[in-house]
C-alpha cells in the first residue's frame, strides 16, 4: 500500500545530488520518489553526454525532455482513442446491418 504524510507533512527527495523537500498532500510518496528519480536519470543522461553541466541548465533540458516525451504520449494516446472510436463504429455498423430485416425475396 503506498505510503502517504498528511498534509502538513513533507517527503525529502534527492534530484542531481540536492534534497529537495516537497509536500505531499495530493499524490502518495511513492509517485513523488518515481518522479524524482526520472528526473534524476534524465538530469545524469544529459551531464553524462555534455561533460556535466550547471544544475539549472541540466535541469531545464531534462524538463524539456520530459515534456517532449508528455506530448508524444498525449498525441500516441489521442490517435489511440480515435482508432478505438473508428473500429467501434464500423463495428456497430457492421452489427446494425446484420440485424436489419433482409427485404422479402422476390416471388
Amino acid at each position: 500500500m503506498p505510503s502517504s504524510h498528511p498534509p502538513d507533512e513533507s517527503l525529502v527527495v534527492d534530484i542531481y545530488d540536492q534534497n529537495f523537500r516537497l509536500g505531499t498532500s495530493s499524490t502518495n510518496d511513492e509517485q513523488i520518489r518515481e518522479a524524482a528519480a526520472y528526473l534524476d536519470q534524465k538530469m545524469r543522461k544529459i551531464a553524462a553526454s555534455r561533460g556535466r553541466g550547471v544544475a539549472l541548465e541540466l535541469a531545464i533540458l531534462a524538463a524539456m525532455e520530459v515534456a517532449e516525451e508528455m506530448l508524444a504520449a498525449k498525441q500516441r494516446r489521442e490517435r489511440l482513442l480515435a482508432d478505438a472510436d473508428e473500429r467501434i463504429d464500423r463495428f456497430t455498423q457492421s452489427l446494425e446491418s446484420s440485424e436489419s430485416p433482409s427485404a422479402p425475396e422476390p416471388e
